[in-house]
C-alpha cells in the first residue's frame, strides 16, 4: 500500500511540478524523510525523483524549442559544480541544520510565490553580461539546493524571468538546467549516502516520468498557474510546520 501512495504522489508531484519548471525535489525530499528515510539518504532519493522529472519534461521543451540553449549552457556548467560542492559539503553539517536550512529555504519560497509571484522587472544589460549574472548566480542555486535537497527551480524560474525570458521559456529553460545540476548533486551524494531503494525509486521514477511528460504537455493549453502556484506555497508552509515540529 505504501508503494502504491509513493507511486500515485511521484506521478501528481511530477504533473503539476513540470507544469512550474520544477522537478519535485522540494517535496520529495521531506517526504521520503516523513517515511523514517535518513535526510541524507532521502535527498538523494529526491534529487534522481527530480533529475528524471525534469528531464522527461525538457525532452518535451526541447521539441517545442522553447529552451534558450545559449543562456542555459553556462548556467548548466556553473550550476553542475555548485550542486557537487553542496552534496560533498552536506554530510559535514549536522543532519538538524540542514533541516532547519531546508524549512528556512521553503518558507521562503513560499512567500516568493504568494506575493512576489509575478516578476515585473527585468535587468537591462548586454546579452554576455546576462550570461555571466545568470552562471554566477546558478552556481549559488546550484549549491544550496543540493545541500537541502531541492531541485532550485523555485529560484531559477525568477532568475530567468529577471534575465528577460518569457515566462514559457524561463519554466523550459528551468527544467533543462536541472536535470543536470540535480544529476550532478546526485552523483555527489552516492559517496557517502546509503540505504537507497532501487526498487521504490524504479517505481516512483517510472511514475515521475508519465507524469512529467503529462504535465509538460498541459502547459501549451490554456491554464491559469495562479491557482497551482498558490495551492503550491500553501502546501510548503505545512510542509515547514511539520519539519520544525519534528525538531522540537
Amino acid at each position: 500500500m505504501e508503494l502504491l501512495l509513493i507511486i500515485f504522489i511521484a506521478f501528481i508531484i511530477a504533473v503539476l511540478f513540470s507544469m512550474l519548471g520544477l522537478g519535485g525535489a522540494i517535496i520529495y525530499t521531506p517526504f521520503f524523510f516523513w517515511l523514517g528515510v535518513p535526510i541524507l539518504t532521502a535527498i538523494p532519493m529526491a534529487l534522481l525523483l527530480n533529475v528524471i522529472t525534469t528531464a522527461s519534461a525538457s525532452m518535451t521543451y526541447l521539441k517545442q524549442q522553447l529552451v534558450n540553449k545559449s543562456l542555459a549552457m553556462p548556467m548548466i556548467f556553473t550550476s553542475v559544480f555548485g550542486a557537487f560542492a553542496g552534496s560533498n559539503l552536506s554530510h559535514k553539517i549536522d543532519t538538524k541544520l540542514i533541516i532547519v536550512l531546508l524549512s528556512i529555504i521553503l518558507f521562503i519560497a513560499s512567500m516568493r510565490i504568494l506575493f512576489f509571484s509575478s516578476i515585473g522587472v527585468s535587468v537591462s544589460v548586454s546579452e554576455k553580461k546576462k550570461i555571466l549574472i545568470g552562471a554566477i548566480t546558478a552556481f549559488f542555486i546550484g549549491t544550496v539546493s543540493s545541500l537541502v535537497g531541492i531541485g532550485g527551480g523555485t529560484f531559477m524560474v525568477p532568475l530567468l524571468l529577471v534575465l528577460g525570458l518569457e515566462t514559457r521559456n524561463a519554466i523550459a529553460t528551468s527544467a533543462f538546467i536541472i536535470t543536470f545540476m540535480s544529476l550532478s548533486g546526485f552523483l555527489g551524494y552516492l559517496g557517502f549516502s546509503s540505504g537507497l531503494d532501487i526498487h521504490l525509486l524504479a517505481y516512483a521514477g517510472a511514475a515521475a516520468f508519465v507524469g512529467a511528460q503529462v504535465g509538460s504537455k498541459i502547459i501549451f493549453r490554456h491554464i491559469n498557474s495562479t491557482t497551482i502556484n498558490r495551492i503550491f506555497a500553501i502546501i510548503l508552509l505545512f510542509v515547514v510546520g511539520k519539519l520544525i515540529y519534528g525538531l522540537l
